[in-house]
């Protein structure tokens, strides 16, 4: 004799695969309390499979394809490689201007076999092209010879009809005083200025940006007559002769440091060209401060071994009456004004507009043009 079913209760049909994965998918609102799962009616959908049912049906053959987390995982991999390899040459640049130490040169190493690909694949043409504006393309370069004059550039009457031709170099101080001081040199109608910054660059680092090249082609093109120079901000790094590394401060460093000005002096002057080298100013930072008071000393004691150029000091320029560092200081109206960037380093325009106006003022006194008001 067949077994009798209980009485009373219906039997349900053995739940399938799928209706359990539709459980797991939606376990029901109660699940997420702790509460028991509620019974479903014999034959009864689930919500999934309802809705399952309700969708189009897809073309016979054809199947929704799931992308899985490895793949999703290689092809975002792929795509770093191959913006790796387009910016390849961009990222050894960046890098190349790190201070001197094991990081960096380990961080080289590792990137030399994708910049090695990059150029093979030639695509590492948009990096030449800010090599050549950072001059380090390895390209055609003026020699110093190129510079002689036929007579000296200095003393000269400066006019209208021959005006001053004033070149102005530098690092990311010289950006805002720069086109400040070309600003206010050429409403003079006797002066026009060229500016020529370059951020992150300096002259501890001619492995990263070449400044003494740089400077024979600029006078070698433009011709000056006088030349503004800035640089420091980012020259508080160490250094490096022949494989041997010498660390910001020490004897060593600043022996080679005022070597390096004294070279770009003596490009600057070939040929009686002026040149005006302009101390930086006080900074928040007490240990930077005292590095940038450094730099400012040897620009001072090179600029006396040289003829033809005058140093500018502007420290006390941007330090209260008290010779502390301010952030805001009088104006010429006695109104307080911002001078400074938010870094502590940087000049606002009206920073800017303050050490160009020093500057000038020595260089209309040295040229004998009628000072600006």
């Amino acid at each position: 004799m067949g077994r009798r079913p209980y009485e009373g209760r219906p039997e349900s049909p053995a739940p399938s695969l799928d209706d359990e994965w539709d459980e797991w998918i939606e376990p029901g609102a109660g699940a997420q309390r702790g509460e028991p799962r509620p019974s479903r009616p014999p034959g009864a959908e689930t919500p999934t499979r309802a809705a399952e049912r309700r969708r189009p049906s897809e073309p016979p053959g054809r199947r929704r394809r799931r992308v899985t987390a490895g793949g999703a995982l290689a092809a975002m991999l792929l795509g770093f490689f191959v913006a790796g390899l387009l910016d390849a040459k961009a990222i050894e640049t960046r890098i190349s201007g790190e201070p001197l130490g094991a990081s960096r040169s380990v961080a080289l190493a590792l990137l030399k076999p994708m910049t090695l690909l990059s150029g093979a694949l030639q695509l590492d043409r948009p990096a030449q092209a800010i090599d050549a504006v950072l001059g380090r393309s390895g390209g055609a370069h003026h020699t110093l010879a190129e510079a002689r004059q036929q007579k000296p550039l200095w003393p000269r009457r400066v006019s209208y009809a021959h005006p001053l031709r004033m070149y102005v170099a530098g690092d990311s101080m010289a950006q805002v005083f720069g086109s400040s001081l070309v600003n206010l040199a050429e409403a003079t109608n006797v002066i026009v200025g060229k500016l020529d910054y370059h951020v992150s660059t300096g002259l501890s680092r001619p492995d990263f940006f070449d400044w003494p090249q740089r400077l024979i082609d600029m006078i070698v093109e433009q011709k000056p007559d006088a030349a503004v120079i800035l640089f420091g901000a980012n020259d508080a790094q160490a250094v490096s002769v022949n494989g041997k590394v010498y660390n910001v401060g020490s004897a060593g460093w600043r022996q080679v440091y005022a070597q390096r000005v004294s070279q770009a002096m003596d490009i600057l002057t070939k040929g009686g060209r002026r040149v005006y080298w302009v101390g930086n100013p006080i900074m928040r930072d007490t240990l930077y401060r005292s590095r940038v008071s450094m730099m400012d000393h040897i620009y001072q004691d090179e600029a006396r071994k040289h003829p033809g150029v005058t140093y500018v000091p502007t420290w006390s320029l941007f330090a209260d009456k008290k010779g502390s560092y301010a952030d805001y200081l009088r104006d010429a109206s006695g109104d307080l004004v911002l001078m400074r960037a938010s870094d502590g380093i940087h000049l606002t325009r009206a920073g800017g507009d303050r050490m160009a106006q020093a500057v000038l003022d020595v260089i209309e006194k040295d040229w004998k043009i009628p000072q600006t008001p």
